[in-house]
């Protein structure tokens, strides 16, 4: 049986070494806090802040990467001298999240391990229903959206007429309690309170009926 001279040995194994050795590696994992599991086909960008010839504000994509089954993705970047590195995170099930990762905490020489969470989406549909010629319905949803902008507002939506039978959807985060508050006035002016609860179950819609 042939052997491989020592040196050719040793020339293998350093050569094996320098493969890493020019690059920040990102051994990360996408995950579901709120349904308790792993997000699996997420988009993944890698922006850095170059800190090459000074400060420079703008983010420059570097890398990509799709988490696998286990919402674990990997990616490297070249080395060089960074103020910010920056994770965009997409998935069609979720809202997208943004996360910076500061340049002090990333290893030289070892992968930069983390999870990062991703809010579930849920829709709640709010269906109004004058039956009793009320003169004007006022609504809102009191959810946690964070800093969703694309979400159930906090102002109200003011609802007019005598045959209304309408509905008005909006997204929040899935797997906790919504509720919908507000108050409606009825034919003799009388001012009355709406309030009711329901769950935002993650990936679907909750239908809220409120008759009035």
């Amino acid at each position: 049986m042939k052997t491989l001279p020592i040196l050719v040995v040793l020339l293998l194994a350093l050569s094996g070494c320098d493969k890493k050795s020019d690059v920040f590696m990102f051994d990360c994992v996408v995950y579901d806090q709120k349904v308790d599991a792993p997000v699996s086909g997420a988009s993944i960008i890698m922006k850095v802040q170059s800190a090459t010839g000074g400060f420079n504000p703008t983010f420059v994509t570097v890398g990509s990467a799709i988490t696998d089954a286990n919402g674990r993705f990997y990616i490297e970047v070249e080395k060089g001298v960074y103020f910010s590195y920056r994770l965009e995170i997409t998935d069609s099930k979720h809202f997208n999240g943004t996360f910076d990762i500061n340049p002090d905490d990333v290893p030289f020489s070892t992968a930069y391990s983390s999870t990062f969470p991703l809010e579930p989406r849920a829709w709640v549909s709010t269906r109004l229903v004058n039956q009793n010629s009320s003169q004007t319905a006022t609504f809102r949803i009191d959810a946690e959206t964070g800093n969703c902008t694309d979400c159930c507002q906090s102002s109200s939506t003011i609802v007019q007429g005598n045959s209304v039978d309408s509905i008005f959807t909006c997204q929040v985060y899935g797997q906790q309690q919504i509720e919908v508050e507000g108050n409606y006035v009825d034919q003799s002016g009388a001012l009355n309170q709406i309030s009711e609860t329901a769950f935002a179950t993650a990936f679907d819609t909750t239908l809220v009926t409120i008759i009035y």
